[in-house]
């Protein structure tokens, strides 16, 4: 039984490992957004010999190159829960429009449409139906995401995908306490340097933040990603305007936002007992609220030259979507702010801006940002402390595989597991694979 990390190893973008046991299972296939994009290191011989491909969650960083697998010749089922199913037919449509205006598709409709088809859904907590040895675990990182569990003669793995120990407005932590041998684990923010302030603390600096811009007369620009972040950020802001400590301005929503509010509404049942009751009080639906706005003019010249405004755009990393048009609509403008809520990785423009470059190239034109640039410290991924915890937590564990984390933290944190289980009085063996690199587990 072995392990080969083909993405997603020692940095954050295409997630893809892929397990021989009787059967051959890969996990995730993501993209690395950047300068260009990366894909996982996959080969049509590759793909002959995979039974199955599973499916954490929707994020582009792990389904983005799902159906590429279907044109290199996987012919078989993708296992996901129904929230993730719906979410990737949104955020995969709409990466391959982007993908062909820029001319390079990995990918066709034809292929979306296929995995699409042959998803297999299944619910928490449940064996997968025609796979038993896997079940999936709420992760707590955004709608439908899951921990994924796989019962092999040998031993339990437990591959975490994306996972936050703290509840968030929408969804509760992650579920803790699933006994696995071996653990692969994100690391997104595994440095100690990256201690997760309380939401309390990141709430009040968010909003204090916006309306020291709305006060003074300008627009808030939030570049957000349109699955989980964008909820959480507009759920914070309706909640704030309607106890009055925030004004009552419009909240302008663009790209994928809208669209992923309304799969979230569906799938209520997945979110946290709190927000249901609030969809069953129709004055207290956070789902549906005056404040919500949409452009009414193709050029959006109604709400950059509107009045105060809130705008919640994609993409989160600003490697495309309507987010550029406001930037360079209302970029020049002092008054105005660049709100950053999401990571950032290498490479993206959002990731540039907030290493300090301020003279950008957008649609063939050179902007020069005079808008003030801020970060607010929302996060749906666990910190370095979380993960620890929840290594040293993990009942039966003998090694840990860092992934999905940066090249200058997941040693850091492989050392810090290793230490805190040893305090514990257990033997545990924590390491960050490489790109490529194959592990025997038995």
């Amino acid at each position: 039984m072995e392990i080969k990390f083909l993405g997603g190893a020692r940095e954050v973008g295409r997630s893809c490992f892929l397990i021989k046991d009787k059967r051959s299972w890969l996990l995730d296939a993501g993209v690395k957004f950047g300068e260009e994009e990366q894909y996982p290191d996959i080969t049509r011989a590759m793909l002959k010999s995979i039974n199955h491909v599973v499916l954490s969650h929707a994020h582009l960083d792990h389904s983005g190159y799902l159906p590429a697998l279907y044109q290199k010749g996987y012919s078989g089922k993708v296992w996901c829960t129904k929230p993730t199913r719906d979410m990737i037919q949104l955020l995969l449509s709409d990466y391959l429009k982007i993908a062909n205006e820029r001319g390079n598709p990995p990918y066709g409709q034809d292929d979306l449409n296929k995995l699409l088809k042959n998803t297999e859904l299944t619910e928490f907590d449940e064996p997968a139906k025609g796979a038993p040895e896997l079940s999936f675990h709420h992760s707590g990182h955004i709608l439908g995401s899951a921990m994924c569990k796989f019962d092999f003669a040998g031993g339990t793995l437990l591959y975490t995908g994306d996972f936050s120990a703290q509840e968030s407005r929408l969804l509760e932590p992650v579920q803790t306490g699933i006994a696995a041998k071996w653990l692969i684990t994100e690391s997104t923010y595994g440095s100690k340097a990256d201690k997760r302030p309380s939401q309390k603390q990141v709430t009040k600096e968010f909003i204090d933040s916006i309306k020291q811009t709305i006060d003074a007369g300008g627009k808030v620009i939030i570049p957000t990603f349109a699955v989980g972040r964008g909820q959480d950020v507009l759920f914070t802001l309706e909640s704030h305007i309607k106890s009055g400590l925030l004004p009552k301005v419009p909240i302008y929503l663009d790209g994928m936002v809208k669209k992923a509010l309304k799969i979230y509404r569906h799938n209520a049942i997945y979110l946290k007992r709190e927000i249901q009751r609030q969809i069953l009080t129709s004055d207290d639906d956070p789902f549906k609220s005056d404040n919500y706005r949409v452009p009414e003019k193709k050029d959006r010249s109604d709400v950059t030259q509107g009045e105060p405004c809130i705008i919640l755009a994609t993409s989160g990393m600003m490697n495309g979507g309507p987010v550029l048009a406001y930037v360079e609509a209302l970029g020049g403008d002092a008054a105005n702010k660049l709100l950053f809520v999401g990571y950032q990785a290498e490479g993206t423009l959002g990731r540039k801006i907030l290493d300090g470059e301020r003279e950008i190239e957008l649609g063939g034109k050179t902007i020069k940002l005079e808008l003030k640039i801020e970060r607010a410290a929302f996060s749906a991924h666990a910190d370095h402390n979380d993960l620890v915890s929840f290594a040293r937590d993990t009942p039966g564990l003998e090694k840990v595989f860092i992934v999905h984390g940066d090249e200058s933290k997941v040693d850091e944190l492989a050392r810090d597991i290793e230490l805190a289980c040893k305090k514990k009085g257990r033997k545990v063996e924590a390491f960050a694979p490489a790109a490529g690199e194959i592990v025997r587990l038995v």
